[in-house]
This record gives C-alpha cells, structure tokens and sequence, in this order.
C-alpha cells in the first residue's frame, strides 16, 4: 500500500474524488484503496486535514448541492434529494433538517423570500 498518485496528498486526491462522485455511495475502504492507504490510518489524515471525516465532508458537500439547486432551479424536493445521492426521501429530509435545522422546502421558500 501507499501508492499516492505521483506525490499528491492522499486527502486532497480523496477529496477531488468526492467533489466528482458527491452522490454515490463511496465507502471509507474505498477511498483508502484509491490512495493505497489502511482505512484508519487514511480516515485519521482526512480528519487532521478536512476537520472532519470522509462521511462528514461527504453529506456536506451533498447538503451544499442540494442547497443550490434548491435555490436555483424548481425542481421537486424528491427529485433534487435523489440527484445529491439519496433515495430514501423520508432519510434525506430528516438529514436536511439536522444539518439545516429546517426542511429543504421551508429553505427554498426563505431563500425565494
């Protein structure tokens, strides 16, 4: 294990990956396998690194697509949850609204104000 690609930083290769893949499933294992590194040790980098877990970034990065196209586009919740990666939509509305404290459509109507 350990094979960075050329000299980059495991975390910000992980994290390019994620910026491009925000809505599949992507596990921990797996985004150790792409930068060669064991789980535990590639999870204590991305958290030293990114402040947070590769889960963590993973939601937020989700959280803020979602946002914009709540804000930009009026598309159905449902459609909008299913495009940032998540089919349950009773699973995305309790996640909007512990990131949130607030559901997306009560977001879109404060941001359309």
């Amino acid at each position: 294990p350990g094979i960075y690609i050329g000299r980059s930083d495991p975390v910000r290769v992980a994290i390019a990956f994620l910026q491009r893949q925000f809505a599949a499933k992507v596990s921990v294992s797996e985004l150790a396998d792409l930068v060669g590194l064991s789980p535990s040790h590639f999870a204590t980098l991305f958290q030293a690194s990114a402040g947070c877990g590769p889960r963590e970034y993973q939601t937020r990065l989700r959280m803020m697509k979602c946002r914009q196209l709540l804000d930009t586009t009026d598309l159905p919740v449902g459609t909008i949850a299913r495009s940032v990666g998540y089919q349950d939509p009773l699973y995305f509305s309790r996640k909007f609204r512990a990131v949130h404290g607030m559901t997306a459509s009560e977001h879109r109507a404060r941001a359309k104000g």
